[in-house]
């Protein structure tokens, strides 16, 4: 039985258009037609159950978007509330009755005394008018003027991504229906919101009328006395019109929430993470209300209690706040190594190699490295070792004993540029400016700021070049500016790449001072070059199977400068370099790539393959 009456409910939804439509239709026959008592009862009762559920969805919908029909809903409950009022107003004026739901507001409400219930109703009306309505009315309009002036701009930033390969055809099309979705909820928004105060006004009007139309009705046609008429009508009228407002209200309120929505994410998620989540401000609240308690009068049962549970959400809150900190600068700033069972009883063993090659690594490179904390964890497999960086975890592996300093080593050289922070480029600035003050006086922050610096530092460690000789960064930075150089920060870092010529060359070549050149065909560099003049990353503009195809040609060379006794380096245009290693990092990301201009003069080119235009071709 269950299973057949959730399958005609099934059908039923999925017929929602002619549902509608008939509840249309019936709108307007409540404006002509008489209704019995217990029909207006259900009605009205449906009245609040669909207000109800309007203003619960404006509170949990994430984004306005998801709610798209909020606009047509509040014209379609507004006809709905105006058909009740009339057929409302006919039994009140005919019959001397308005049903249960009606009677019951007008007597519970009121307790008995009309001017209470009157008094009531024009405070209810007067803050929807006023106060709801008014408001989300302007911020309709606003809301609506922004997004249509909005609107090619958001329309050109999406055409512009579309053609930097960023995105594709069908999610740019997605994203163009919704940039017109917004717009056009917006603007329906700004006109939604006029019905509701149209609404208002009609409350206003219709309570006046039925008042004034019921005591003529009791005096001149049924006989009653003023005092019969006043009090039977015009609590009946009263009982109508809270039960029109409160809904009314609840509408207007979803209305306004649903215009001043300023967050991805539900109204209940974000107020208890925006105004519930300061402990300063709940520990001074609590204060405030505390002190207030000592007024002679002040209730203190409720004051206190009040102040004590802020006081205390306020120190466990704080509490949370501290040791949440200590975990993530910990976790942000440390390097952490968790291992295996089989290495965790012999890690001991090596954690001095460990220490020792991180120095070295500091010293090569300039910067200070963050403590190292290494840790078993039995949950892992035997032999495996987990390296996080910077609260990120950047190796997964199965090591031997032997080989976990090495590993350790590797990671952290490979991710050494997210230790530099500007605090540690502050520091080498004011060491620099006792050695040449000249140059610091000069530079900075005149012609390039502590985080364009950073960003050029940043860069050269990425692909293990040491920052010690800082001062002739600054030199080399001081000279290009001074001429006029590109300030890219791209083309900066390369002018100092030049400048460090000498020791780039030792870290690559050392002693023997022999290059395993490996080139590239001049029609795939004139590619790369193109793709720079277009302002496209490389990766936009050359094809996926073109990038793979060079990818591979260059692993086959990397290895035969292997089988040579030496270590392979690509070699470029300095004004590509920094292009082709971001187009081969990925999938090599231990192949360095070198500019002719970095080569010191005393290094010998051994050639042992170029990539060959083949690498075009599909």
């Amino acid at each position: 039985m269950w299973g057949k009456i959730r399958d005609q409910l099934r059908v039923t939804i999925h017929q929602a258009d002619i549902i509608l439509a008939v509840a249309v239709i019936g709108i307007i026959l409540l404006l002509i037609l008489p209704l019995p008592p217990f029909l207006l009862d259900l009605f009205l009762c449906l009245n609040l159950v669909f207000s109800v559920m309007v203003l619960l969805l404006t509170l949990y919908v994430k984004q306005a978007l998801e709610f798209s029909a909020f606009p047509a809903a509040l014209l379609f409950l507004t006809l709905y509330r105006l058909g009740l009022n009339i057929a409302s107003t006919r039994m009140i004026l005919s019959r001397g009755e308005g049903g249960d739901i009606i009677r019951t507001f007008g007597e519970f409400v009121t307790e008995g005394h009309v001017t209470v219930g009157l008094i009531l109703f024009a405070l209810l009306t007067t803050i929807n008018f006023i106060v709801v309505t008014k408001g989300a009315g302007r911020v309709a309009e606003v809301a609506a003027r922004f997004n249509l002036e909005a609107l090619p701009g958001k329309q050109m930033s999406i055409d512009g991504e579309l053609s930097a390969g960023l995105i594709g055809q069908d999610e740019a099309k997605l994203q163009h229906q919704k940039v017109q979705q917004e717009a056009e909820f917006y603007g329906a928004m700004d006109g939604a919101s006029k019905f509701v105060r149209g609404d208002a006004i009609a409350g206003i009007l219709m309570i006046c009328v039925n008042i004034i139309g019921g005591l003529a009705v009791g005096v001149f046609i049924k006989g009653f006395s003023f005092s019969q008429s006043w009090n039977l009508f015009t609590k009946l009228t009263v009982g109508d019109g809270l039960v029109s407002q409160i809904p009314a209200l609840l509408v207007s309120v979803g209305a306004g929430i649903m215009v001043t929505r300023c967050s991805a994410q539900s109204l209940g998620e974000a107020l208890n993470q925006q105004l519930f989540h300061h402990p300063k401000v709940l520990a001074m609240t609590g204060m405030t209300l505390l002190f207030l308690g000592f007024i002679p009068g002040m209730p203190l049962l409720v004051m206190w209690p009040i102040a004590a549970c802020l006081l205390v959400y306020a120190w466990v809150l704080g509490k949370e706040t501290i040791e949440k900190g200590e975990q993530a600068s910990t976790s942000m700033g440390g390097i952490e190594v968790e291992v295996g069972a089989n290495l965790a009883k012999r890690v001991v063993q090596v954690k001095e190699q460990i220490q020792h090659q991180l120095k070295e690594l500091e010293r090569d490179l300039g910067i200070r490295l963050p403590p190292l904390a290494i840790r078993d964890n039995l949950k892992l497999a035997p032999s495996i070792c987990e390296i996080t960086i910077a609260g990120a975890l950047a190796e997964r592996e199965r090591v031997s004993l032997e080989d976990l300093a090495h590993k350790i080593t590797q990671v952290v050289s490979s991710h050494c540029h997210e230790f530099l922070c500007r605090q540690d480029v502050s520091r080498m600035i004011e060491q620099a400016r006792k050695v040449d003050a000249a140059v610091v006086n000069e530079l900075i922050p005149k012609k390039i700021s502590l985080g364009e610096v950073l960003a050029i530092l940043q860069n050269l460690l990425k692909e293990g070049i040491s920052i010690n000789n800082f001062t002739a960064i600054l030199e080399s930075l001081a000279d290009t500016l001074s001429q006029g150089g590109d300030k890219d920060c791209d083309a900066l870092t390369q002018k100092v790449r030049e400048r460090l010529s000498r020791g780039i060359s030792d870290h690559f070549f050392g002693i023997p001072r022999t290059a395993y050149v490996i080139t590239l065909d001049p029609k795939i560099e004139k590619m790369i070059e193109v793709a720079i003049s277009d302002q496209f990353s490389t990766q936009q503009r050359l094809r996926p199977h073109v990038i793979e195809n060079i990818a591979n040609q260059l692993k086959a060379l990397q290895f035969k400068g292997k089988e040579c006794g030496g270590r392979a380096v690509v070699v470029t245009e300095s004004n590509l370099r920094a292009r082709l290693k971001r187009l081969i990092e990925r999938n090599l990301p231990d192949l360095p790539v070198l500019a002719y201009s970095e080569l010191a003069h005393d290094v010998k080119l051994q050639p042992i393959g170029m990539v060959t235009k083949e690498a075009l071709l599909p």
